[in-house]
């Protein structure tokens, strides 16, 4: 009876596990990150919005699980803000990984995301050279940083440009009370002056249509 239980329970667990793993790979949009979906040709590159990272978080929240494709109006615009890294990592499928704070509300919060160009088949999008490009500026940002540590980027105030994403909520630090991100950044550089002398406009807020 004990043998019959113990494998039953083994299979339940390896069941459990596969199912994860499949809805992990599913949730995870890797298409849509790395610009490779179909409907990444509908992306208004040449059109970024100036907008805030508290504007950002005002959009209708969109935190559910997605496929690879884009679900909202917001994924298929370019958004550029301005904010200070409070949090910087880099991920097993080498994606840096920031975390901004928005200058005037500081409460307020989103992750940004730079692809590795070269990584999986991040390598055949049709958009790799400006992920490579973006991907030049991240390095170029850390170099320019104290012994090349991404810790040494905290309190870093930069400017980003990037695409509209929303992730599925898995409790990241530093998500966005409306789940949308920036992925990928296609431009990335430290600001020298103060960016409250100059307030970006305030982002559009666009429902679901």
């Amino acid at each position: 009876m004990l043998s019959i239980h113990s494998t039953l329970t083994r299979r339940m667990s390896v069941g459990v596990v596969c199912t994860f793993s499949m809805a992990g790979c599913a949730l995870s949009r890797t298409e849509v990150k790395s610009l490779r979906d179909p409907t990444a040709a509908g992306i208004q590159f040449d059109l970024p919005i100036d907008t805030t990272i508290s504007a950002l978080n005002a959009i209708p929240p969109h935190c559910g699980p997605t496929g690879n494709r884009r679900v909202r109006d917001e994924e298929r615009r370019v958004y550029r803000i301005e904010g200070t890294i409070t949090r910087v990592k880099s991920e097993r499928d080498h994606d840096i990984h920031i975390v901004l704070a928005d200058i005037t509300n500081p409460q307020d919060h989103v992750v940004v995301e730079s692809d590795d160009p070269n990584f999986g088949k991040n390598a055949t999008s049709p958009y790799r050279d400006r992920l490579a490009a973006a991907r030049a500026m991240m390095d170029a940002l850390i170099s320019a940083s104290s012994g090349d540590r991404l810790d040494d980027l905290k309190g870093t105030i930069v400017r980003v440009t990037g695409v509209g994403f929303f992730d599925v909520n898995h409790f990241q630090k530093g998500r966005s009370r409306s789940c949308i991100e920036l992925h990928p950044v296609l431009t990335i550089e430290r600001l020298t002056r103060d960016p409250r002398s100059s307030t970006p406009s305030r982002c559009r807020s666009f429902a679901s249509r």
